[in-house]
């Protein structure tokens, strides 16, 4: 109800007077004003007067939950102070929230929402005309902010408490995108996503700005402009702009570019004319590019000093390439030259070092890491009909060395079966004008012994005629037609050190296409064979001058023999025998040469003790066959020879006081 008059409102007073009731007490449920007092309204229809609540002593209005201040209307205010700023009006601000701190007392702004404030550090004077938050130690403000004349800008501001901001550095304003709770995005969550951050640094001097959701990524921005991810995207460079696009951006004069640090991802800026004229790159006034030339260059520009890095920052030659990606072919590469013109002659690489120096390389290659390494490959296609193809050609000029040149060294180390490896792999005829030539200095040898048993060893040997399977494996280039030599196998059986494992690596073109595929071989050292072959030729020659000195012995013994008893039957050794016996004293071996068992055959002329016996070439007894008296006539004895090696032996037949000498040879198998 709307108190109608004056004197209405005295007896309303007259009234509370008498019931012990004091006017304007808060507590006191029912009180009714003054006469500049209202809470109230009439919609009767003859005054139709709003719901007004009004308090004309200056006094602010506030409302109450709970006994709980709630809203505060502030009365007039004037020649207030606020974060050291005086003589302010703060008339007729609303203010939502208990503003139960000494800072924090009052409404602030026209709209003041307060959250437990303790601090009005942020605040300033232009914050009056919009909304004003303050919560705790922190503030922000929405509104326009008023300059000179008429210019009032609608400004979004954030404060810290403190001059120097907080320990973590200084509160950020944050652009948070939320939706449904529900389901697994980001905006899901209940952080939301960040859209974007300004960050003002430590110093309260500056401020950057990052797009991206920098809450999940745990950083912040740390450049005016910074970007989390993704990049920048510019749509307009078209030469003409559509209609109503604005002005066009394109230019021809303009010097500065952008250019990015690949360390941190940092834009700066770079004079053109520095960077394409005449410093890093040059134009050499045949439209041929340079660079790092120059005896000397200016601040900052590459000299004759300086390298060339492609794929790396740190070049350590005068061009250094390091390729990293992977362009998912089968053969990566990391140079390469490829001429398609027609001339006399073309070189793809050309490869020039003849200043003097201490040493000096044409080309130098190291590879390693792979599953198979080449040093240098070289694929040479037929050429022009009735043209040559030669895959490498080397020359080595020794006019002004005193050493011999070489025109290929080949070194191979650390073979995994043991030996020195291969230094060269030919499939094909190998053609050497002056022939080979090998080490054998003995200063480079040790444990030298001389080397006895040859002709054993060479008579084990068993050489055979054969043709290569030149149809089966054309990629080893094998020679056609009748041969001579050793199998393997076999060799490998009596000289096992001349026999060695090879691998033939599997061989690729360029594409990586297998051009013929990888084997194992049995190899022969032929050379190995010669000291045999000479030995067993020396022992020949020591056996056969034994034997005819023991022939001539035995010539001798038989003169003298025959010369006492008047005969002269060499054959027979019998002091018995006559010119007329059919009966003499003789000795076979059948068969001879000798395998594994043979038979010794002989005669006795007249009745005595014989022996057999079996001696080596040099006149050594081995062996007692067999010892008996006898009657005259013919005996046999079986002779097995598997206890003894391949070679030459003289077989005795003693009777009585005469003997009998035949030479057996023993083969192997």
């Amino acid at each position: 109800m709307r108190t109608k008059n004056f004197l209405q409102h005295l007896i309303l007073g007259a009234l509370l007077l008498t019931t012990g009731k004091v006017v304007g007490q808060s507590t006191v449920l029912g009180n009714a004003g003054i006469a500049t007092d209202f809470l109230g309204w009439d919609n009767t229809g003859t005054n139709n007067f709003p719901l007004m609540v009004r308090h004309d002593l200056n006094q602010p209005i506030e409302w109450y939950t709970d006994a709980i201040q709630r809203v505060t209307l502030s009365p007039t205010l004037t020649g207030q102070s606020v974060n050291s700023y005086t003589g302010l009006n703060l008339s007729g601000f609303l203010g939502i929230g208990p503003f139960s701190n000494s800072l924090v007392d009052k409404p602030q702004a026209m709209l003041h929402l307060d959250g437990g404030g303790n601090q009005d550090s942020g605040w300033r004077p232009w914050m009056k005309q919009g909304t004003y938050i303050t919560y705790l130690s922190d503030q922000a403000y929405l509104g326009l902010k008023a300059e000179a004349g008429d210019r009032n800008h609608l400004t979004l501001a954030w404060s810290d408490n403190g001059l120097f901001g907080e320990p973590d550095g200084p509160d950020q304003l944050r652009f948070i995108f939320t939706r449904n709770n529900v389901g697994t995005t980001l905006a899901a969550g209940v952080d939301g996503l960040e859209a974007g951050r300004f960050t003002p640094a430590t110093s309260c001097n500056e401020v950057f700005f990052g797009l991206g959701h920098w809450q999940g990524a745990g950083l912040d921005p740390v450049e005016r402009l910074d970007i989390l991810d993704r990049t920048i995207r510019l749509r307009n460079f078209m030469t003409t702009p559509p209609i109503g696009s604005g002005t066009d951006y394109e230019s021809t004069t303009l010097e500065n570019v952008l250019v990015v640090d690949p360390v941190d991802g940092r834009v700066h800026w770079r004079t053109l004319s520095v960077w394409g004229g005449d410093c890093d790159w040059e134009n050499n006034g045949f439209d041929d590019i340079v660079t790092a030339h120059l005896p000397s260059a200016p601040t900052g520009c590459p000299d004759a000093t300086n390298m060339v890095g492609i794929g790396m920052i740190d070049p350590q030659a005068k061009l250094d390439v390091l390729k990293t990606y992977d362009n998912g072919f089968g053969t990566e590469i990391g140079i390469r030259s490829q001429m398609s013109f027609v001339s006399a002659t073309k070189v793809a690489v050309d490869a020039i070092n003849v200043d003097e120096a201490s040493e000096n390389f044409g080309v130098r290659s190291a590879v390693d890491g792979a599953e198979r390494n080449w040093g240098m490959v070289s694929l040479t296609g037929t050429g022009a009909q009735g043209g040559s193809v030669v895959s490498g050609f080397f020359h080595a000029d020794g006019e002004y060395i005193t050493q011999d040149p070489i025109g290929v060294w080949g070194v191979a180390v650390n073979d995994m079966s043991g030996g020195p490896g291969w230094a060269g792999w030919f499939d094909g005829y190998g053609y050497l004008s002056l022939g080979p030539w090998v080490t054998s200095d003995a200063g480079l040898k040790q444990n030298i012994e001389p080397l006895d048993g040859c002709l054993d060893v060479v008579q084990q040997l068993a050489p055979k005629s054969y043709e290569f399977a030149v149809q089966d494996h054309p990629e080893m280039n094998l020679p056609a037609g009748y041969q001579a030599g050793v199998l393997a196998q076999d060799l490998q059986q009596v000289l096992p050190h001349l026999v060695r494992e090879a691998h033939r690596p599997e061989v690729t073109d360029s594409a990586g296409n297998v051009i013929s595929a990888s084997a194992d071989l049995l190899t022969v050292n032929y050379e190995g064979i010669i000291p045999y072959l000479i030995g067993a030729i020396q022992e020949l020659k020591t056996a056969n001058d034994a034997q005819q000195a023991q022939i001539s012995a035995l010539q001798q013994d038989l003169a003298s023999c025959c010369a006492a008893h008047g005969s002269t039957d060499q054959r027979s050794m019998s002091p018995g025998a006559g010119a007329g016996e059919a009966l003499r004293t003789d000795l076979f071996i059948v068969p001879n040469p000798v395998a594994d068992h043979t038979q010794l055959r002989y005669t006795v002329a007249t009745p005595g003790r014989t022996r057999l016996e079996v001696s080596d070439v040099g006149g050594k007894r081995l062996e007692v066959l067999e010892e008996a008296v006898r009657e005259a006539g013919a005996y046999t004895h079986d002779w097995t020879t598997t206890d003894i090696a391949p070679g030459t032996y003289h077989v005795t037949l003693f009777l009585n006081d005469s003997f009998v000498v035949k030479k057996a040879v023993k083969v192997g198998r």
